[in-house]
């Protein structure tokens, strides 16, 4: 579960799903449905930096041709960036649900599932 999934998690279960819904709603009824909305637009959110969709979209194209799985230094030497750059990047994609991080010295990113072919269409207009 990324940090993100296990934010939503909680405060689905303690604002909207909590033992007394009504409670948040009656409490802040002027603005309560404005955050609900706002709330339902958040947890569908897929917005990226161009720095990420670019890294996804490499990974994405290359995945095939290498063995799925990329360090921060491979990954910014093919967009010529530095590696602080990317390793950057590779943080929030992570947190993001984007990639998995996997091993040590040197640390390994590939591709989840979340990245569906549908997000790829969009990123390549």
């Amino acid at each position: 579960m990324t940090k993100k999934d296990a934010f939503i998690k909680l405060v689905q279960n303690e604002i909207f799903e909590c033992d007394n819904p009504n409670l948040w709603q009656d409490q802040y009824e002027e603005t309560y449905e404005l955050a609900k909305s706002y709330w339902e637009e958040f947890k569908k959110s897929t917005e990226l930096t161009a720095q990420g969709k670019q890294i996804l979209l490499w990974m994405k194209n290359n995945k095939e041709n290498l063995s799925n799985v990329f360090t921060s230094k491979e990954i910014a030497e093919a967009l010529f960036t530095s590696g602080r750059v990317i390793a950057g990047s590779m943080r929030k994609l992570v947190t993001d649900g984007y990639v998995e991080k996997e091993g040590k010295n040197p640390v390994q990113y590939h591709l989840t599932n979340k990245v569906a072919d549908i997000i790829f269409e969009e990123l390549e207009n």
